[in-house]
């Protein structure tokens, strides 16, 4: 399953990850490498005080499916970070992957829903 760009906004959108504010605020911020294995993650850029000022990804191509699955992974978490933008970062690894999770397993079932 390859898919362009636009079509994975949408698939963020009808997951509720994302609006156009929080894309527009990922322009150019988000790394996009032809290799399926390699230390995916989206990373908070903090100030001195600790506060999120600024988010990274780094996620693989639309290679297949799984591929798919890690940038909803990722995205999901630069969404929860955008939302949380200025203030304090609270580490919460725990929660933060399960939410990811959750939404990578919404995706699932919503595609074995459309075959």
């Amino acid at each position: 399953m390859i898919i362009d760009e636009q079509e994975f906004l949408s698939i963020l959108v009808s997951l509720e990850i994302g609006n156009q504010e929080f894309f527009q605020f990922l322009n150019g911020k988000v790394k996009k490498y032809p290799v399926k294995e390699f230390g995916w993650g989206c990373f908070s850029i903090l100030d001195k005080e600790n506060h999120i000022v600024d988010i990274r990804i780094l996620v693989p191509d639309f290679f297949d499916e799984l591929c798919i699955r890690i940038n909803i992974h990722e995205y999901n978490h630069a969404y929860e970070l955008y939302n949380e933008l200025g203030e304090v970062y609270i580490e919460n690894r725990v929660v933060r992957e399960n939410n990811a999770k959750e939404k990578e397993l919404e995706f699932s079932r919503l595609r074995l829903k459309k075959f």
